[in-house]
């Protein structure tokens, strides 16, 4: 397929230079690329031997962008699901990947770091009015798939463990419909719009209900290494975990609603929101406090970081992360 040309510009963002210890007070430059002009590019996975892919969701939705350089430079893979759009991205071992499509719930599978994909069908006939059908999808560290529906009348949770060929519905899992899947260091947890967390400890076979933490939509979430979590909510609450996800500590309101989060290693969290100024946010204590760091500054007014990851990968440490506006920005980070 033909390579779009893409329009690169250095911006610089107003917040401290991040490295592994400690975090230097100076200014970051992030190099932002428009990958996808009036598209959303909020599903970035890293695939290993430094390829990157990202998708794209309304209004150019299904298309596939690739990195071989650990996000600095990008390619148009192509239109992969057509007008159905792209929610998340996960990766396995080997080449191995999947995308999760939000409006037919369809799960896509590459085996080349995402050359190529084949469909793999339908998941399930989740509906939702209001928001994307479905948005959470992992890979476990046994190798099973699991897929969070965000369906209105209570969301389920359905695992496969042959890469996607079948599917087994574990029921319904929450009241409200499920937003996101993350490991945390004994398990994997699950958030959504009922404001519980839930949690499995068998590689997503069973789960049970951690119970409430709010009266408000659960979005962000993130694990930060040992038994640390952190989630973020509509309201602006951010919660931190030392326990794995059973007990949760309310942090207060940090900025506007809550979109992600990305670990950068130590205790150092990125946090990104997308209502009010959409400004991002730096945690030095893994979660405890929190410095305004402004916003993503790609130039474009109301832009937001929309999904943003960090790969630590031997001597590269770098951030990559897509916008609301279908740019991505990156940036390398130095080592020790």
């Amino acid at each position: 397929m033909a390579i779009t040309r893409y329009y690169r510009f250095v911006v610089t963002a107003f917040f401290a230079l991040l490295s592994c210890c400690p975090i230097y007070a100076d200014k970051l430059n992030l190099t932002a690329t428009q990958v996808n002009p009036r598209s959303r590019v909020d599903a970035i996975a890293y695939m290993g031997n430094g390829v990157v892919i990202a998708g794209t969701r309304d209004s150019r939705p299904g298309y596939i962008h690739k990195s071989k350089d650990y996000g600095a430079t990008w390619r148009q893979v192509g239109n992969v699901t057509g007008a159905d759009y792209i929610t998340c991205l996960s990766s396995g071992k080997g080449g191995l990947g999947y995308l999760l499509t939000g409006r037919n719930v369809h799960v896509w599978r590459t085996t080349d770091y995402g050359e190529t994909w084949h469909d793999m069908g339908q998941v399930c006939k989740a509906s939702n009015q209001r928001y994307a059908n479905a948005y959470g999808m992992l890979v476990t560290a046994r190798g099973s798939l699991l897929v969070a529906d965000a369906d209105s009348n209570g969301g389920h949770i359905h695992r496969s463990t042959d890469k996607g060929k079948t599917w087994r519905d574990l029921g319904r899992i929450s009241t409200h419909a499920l937003y996101r899947l993350n490991v945390v260091g004994d398990g994997v947890i699950a958030n959504g719009w009922a404001g519980h967390i839930y949690k499995s400890t068998d590689d997503g076979a069973t789960w049970t209900d951690q119970g409430k933490l709010i009266g408000s939509d659960l979005y962000a979430i993130e694990y930060l290494g040992g038994s640390t979590a952190v989630i973020g909510t509509k309201s602006g609450n951010v919660f931190v975990s030392k326990d794995n996800g059973k007990t949760w500590k309310d942090q207060g309101v940090v900025g506007e609603s809550a979109d992600d989060f990305a670990w950068l290693g130590e205790s150092n969290v990125l946090y990104s929101t997308y209502t009010g100024n959409r400004h991002l946010y730096l945690s030095e204590d893994s979660g405890a406090s929190w410095t305004d760091i402004g916003v993503v500054g790609t130039g474009h007014a109301n832009d937001w970081l929309d999904h943003v990851i960090y790969i630590h990968d031997g001597d590269v440490r770098v951030v990559v992360g897509g916008t609301n506006k279908g740019y991505i920005v990156f940036s390398k980070l130095p080592t020790k």
